[in-house]
């Protein structure tokens, strides 16, 4: 979901999270249904979780390279807002306002705070969920992701690696039994992402090798979790770093990846609302993609590019190229 965007330099992250928009989606037309999600591994992870995973993989990555860039808290507490608040502000405003037009938006469920993660939608006998969307319970973990970053950046050189343990120890120590449970898992890959930045070697191919042996003891032994946090980050950012033909023109368009994120979820209701949840999934996605395509493509122009070029310019483009090279030198 966070980016850094560098002048004359073509790599594969807005392609992978592109790739990972499309698994959320894909995998949102099972559940809206009343189906069964396609699985990665066992019957908890998803390929739509697989693809939060992959953004929060590349987010601590990026994220981390711009603190290093300019460690100045304002400034980079900005930069990520800038980010993320606008698009899903604009968001949650057209939709609801949408589908309040069409009588099918309702308030927040009883005893509940008035915010847009509560709001209920789609009454009815034809009722497929009661969330409005989804998808952005998401954004404030990754919002607590850069404040704990933020905060270990202030104190230590590299935040990563103190990061990192911190989470490790916590989902070791608490995993599913904590209230946090969702933080820290979510905060885990975002941990590694950064981790990685830190430690280029790690997305070697002699380091893959063995992650992804580790990995796959982890999840034999049924520590999945561990196991997809020790590979998913690392190989994530192995390719992302790459600048391979087609991908690296993925955003020739724009980057449409957070407002396929932001939008898909709603969009989907909707037609699952009027199609009925008995429909085949492929009659779903081919409409809910092309609105939900063009809905991204005008966020981005219209919203989310306009926002980042609010960004603070104390980020001179020497430092920042340089950063960037740092963390992606082979």
């Amino acid at each position: 979901m966070s980016q850094i965007t560098i002048q004359g330099r073509s790599n594969n992250f807005d392609a992978l999270r592109l790739i990972a928009s499309l698994l959320v989606v894909f995998s949102h037309v099972f559940s809206l249904t009343g189906r069964h999600e396609p699985t990665l591994i066992g019957n908890h992870h998803s390929l739509g979780n697989l693809g939060v995973l992959i953004f929060f993989s590349i987010s601590g990555y990026l994220v981390s390279a711009s603190w290093a860039a300019d460690p100045h808290p304002a400034r980079f507490l900005l930069r990520r807002a800038l980010r993320l608040v606008p698009g899903a502000v604009v968001a949650v405003a057209v939709m609801y306002s949408f589908l309040s037009l069409l009588g099918l938006a309702g308030g927040p469920p009883e005893n509940s705070i008035f915010n847009p993660f509560h709001l209920q939608a789609f009454p009815g006998p034809k009722s497929v969920n009661h969330l409005f969307n989804g998808p952005l319970w998401t954004l404030p973990l990754e919002s607590y992701c850069y404040l704990i970053l933020l905060a270990l950046g202030m104190l230590v050189r590299k935040p990563g690696l103190y990061m990192t343990a911190l989470f490790l120890a916590a989902w070791e120590l608490h995993g599913e039994s904590t209230s946090h449970a969702f933080l820290i898992y979510f905060g885990l890959f975002f941990c590694m992402g950064a981790l990685v930045f830190h430690y280029r070697a790690l997305r070697s191919l002699p380091s893959l090798c063995v992650l992804a042996a580790m990995a796959w003891y982890f999840c034999s032994s049924g520590r999945t979790i561990t196991g997809l946090a020790l590979i998913v980050p690392a190989l994530t950012i192995a390719v992302g770093v790459q600048s391979w033909p087609v991908l690296r023109r993925a955003a020739r368009y724009g980057d449409l990846s957070y407002g396929i994120y932001i939008y898909a979820w709603p969009v989907q209701g909707l037609f699952v609302y009027w199609f009925g949840k008995d429909t085949d999934y492929m009659v779903l996605i081919v409409p809910t993609l092309a609105v939900t395509i063009g809905l991204a493509f005008l966020s981005w122009h219209l919203v989310e590019s306009m926002a980042l070029r609010m960004k603070p310019k104390n980020l001179t483009r020497h430092t920042l190229d340089s950063a960037y090279a740092c963390a992606t030198a082979e």
